[in-house]
């Protein structure tokens, strides 16, 4: 293979960030690495932005959708991240965000990393404010050195990383394994790279590094108005979907059906992910209990100016990762 490392990034309407990401990734080149962008049909000027990264940096390439009837959804990200793997001519391919910027050094350590030959490497990252002038969360997963797993620690490895692999850009996989996969059976759901890992058992070994090597931009995901349908329905559905995995490991990254619990629609109210459409679409239909179901019909239309301050003390003293769940409760405010 001409290269050694593809940095596929599936994009759509991103010219006011993607520049950032690019700048991050060519400040650090390595010969033996690509870009690949797949543009879902883009209507801003993503176009021009890469344009002008291409003009100095021939190893990016830019595939562009046609833009009518486009808009951001799980399948056209799913479809889009599974054309630039396509596409790409790299042994191994990190499947990049297009709006998060890599760390200094991230690429050399990644570099060095394949040369162990693991079948997937999961990159640490950490969590940042949109403008990155706050750090929220320091690393994800909070391991304190790399770990190697083997074949025979698949649900261990599962239970590691699986929350942090709601963040795409924390995959790093042979381009081969992605291929042997059935991807098109993960298009919709969102997270088709968590289905191509977890679909059955993956051989080789696994490597998942301890420093961050990715900066976050939280809070600028462009299916917020979708959260509570992704968080409560569509990524635990995925989960449990897993033949592969022991329903100990699933229930240690989700529960079955978060939805369920009363504490958890509360506070998802107060985040404001909650309202009546949700119940309506989501809760109205399932089985449960005359009480749970009018519990359910209350939280969804109760004020959320009421559960602000129950919310805050709830995080603060029941929640490890108080400074992140405060700073999104803060600004689902802002966006009330």
């Amino acid at each position: 293979m001409k290269y050694r490392l593809s940095i596929c990034i599936p994009t759509l309407n991103r010219g006011y960030y993607i520049g950032e990401t690019l700048e991050s990734i060519v400040s650090q080149w390595e010969d033996g690495v690509e870009v690949v962008i797949v543009d879902g049909g883009s209507t801003d000027n993503t176009e021009e932005v890469v344009n002008s990264y291409q003009k100095r940096f021939p190893d990016i390439r830019y595939v562009k959708k046609d833009s009518s009837g486009m808009k951001p959804s799980n399948e056209g990200f799913d479809r889009d991240c599974d054309q630039s793997v396509v596409l790409a001519d790299g042994e191994y391919c990190w499947l990049m965000t297009d709006d998060d910027l890599l760390k200094p050094g991230a690429l050399r350590k990644i570099l060095s990393s394949v040369e162990s030959d693991y079948a997937v490497v999961v990159a640490n990252a950490e969590v940042m404010n949109s403008d990155f002038t706050e750090l929220l969360v320091s690393k994800r997963p909070a391991i304190l050195r790399d770990r190697i797993f083997e074949r025979s620690e698949w649900s261990e490895f599962a239970c590691t990383v699986g929350s942090h692999l709601t963040f795409v850009g924390a995959v790093i996989i042979k381009r081969h394994l992605w291929l042997s996969r059935n991807r098109e059976k993960y298009y919709g759901s969102g997270f088709i790279h968590v289905g191509v890992i977890f679909d059955e058992p993956i051989a080789g070994r696994m490597l998942v590094t301890a420093d961050p090597l990715v900066s976050i931009r939280f809070g600028n995901a462009q299916w917020t108005s979708r959260a509570f349908q992704i968080w409560m329905i569509n990524w635990p559905s995925l989960i449990w979907s897993f033949a592969s995995l022991p329903d100990t490991a699933k229930l240690g990254i989700c529960p079955r059906e978060p939805w369920r619990n009363l504490t958890t629609l509360l506070f998802n109210r107060a985040l404001g992910m909650y309202s009546w459409r949700e119940y309506q679409l989501f809760i109205d239909g399932h089985p449960a209990s005359s009480a749970k179901k009018l519990l359910s019909r209350l939280i969804a239309m109760v004020p959320r100016v009421v559960l602000y301050i129950p919310a805050r003390i709830y995080i603060r003293t029941m929640l490890s990762d108080s400074t992140y769940v405060l700073f999104n409760l803060k600004e689902s405010w802002k966006k009330k």
